[in-house]
């Protein structure tokens, strides 16, 4: 069975397409076979790949945002969704087992429109639909006032953070030249491999839809 991993938020600019191509080069890694759909027309998932050097572990792009998915062929499907992507839009790309991965800023604007987007998406809906949702706290910076605030309030509203991923020259290296964290030494970016560990674990967790039914 496929694995599914969408990663969405309709606040341009937070980090979707960084998420995406770092999860999919992750995957590849394990050598699998990992389907990066770009279903923005900006291409940006796409302009990313296609500055991959040859010598690291091979990934096939897909045109979603003007061809439909296939269904079979590949181990992982890691889903790079658009800006201003429209909750119900969401919801016609989204299966059962999915993980769906929203990264949300430390920073007003960025926190209110991800709510929205959140309270759009109706998390009770998703999650009897047999979708697993996952928030990301995206380019944090410790010990600052809007870090805490952003923590503070997925607490309070019991929303499921399984990362926090630090703000760093890393990550912007690493898409100008068509690459992940995972693909460089790891002594070079062992404080940002570590944070993704709690990601990689969710990840990695059996889809809903894959585990057997009680008797």
């Amino acid at each position: 069975m496929m694995k599914r991993i969408l990663v969405a938020n309709a606040k341009g600019g937070c980090g979707k397409t960084t998420l995406a191509t770092q999860i999919a080069s992750h995957f590849a890694a394990q050598d699998l076979r990992v389907l990066l759909a770009d279903y923005d027309p900006q291409r940006s998932a796409s302009d990313w790949l296609r500055n991959r050097p040859t010598g690291c572990a091979p990934l096939t792009l897909h045109a979603a945002w003007r061809l439909p998915l296939p269904e079979q062929g590949y181990d992982v499907l890691v889903g790079d969704m658009p800006a201003a992507i429209a909750p119900q839009a969401v919801w016609q790309v989204l299966k059962a087992g999915d993980k769906l991965l929203i990264p949300i800023l430390p920073s007003p604007s960025d926190i209110k429109a991800s709510l929205r987007f959140l309270m759009a998406l109706n998390l009770p809906d998703l999650a009897g639909a047999g979708v697993e949702v996952g928030l990301v706290a995206n380019r944090v910076r410790s010990n600052t006032e809007y870090t805490h605030t952003l923590h503070d309030l997925l607490a309070k509203m019991r929303l499921p953070l399984v990362a926090s991923i630090r703000d760093t020259q890393n990550y912007v290296r690493a898409m100008d030249h068509g690459v992940s964290i995972f693909d460089l030494p790891a002594h070079r970016v062992r404080s940002d491999l570590a944070q993704w560990d709690a990601l990689l674990a969710w990840l990695d967790e059996p889809q809903l839809s894959a585990l057997p039914a009680h008797a």
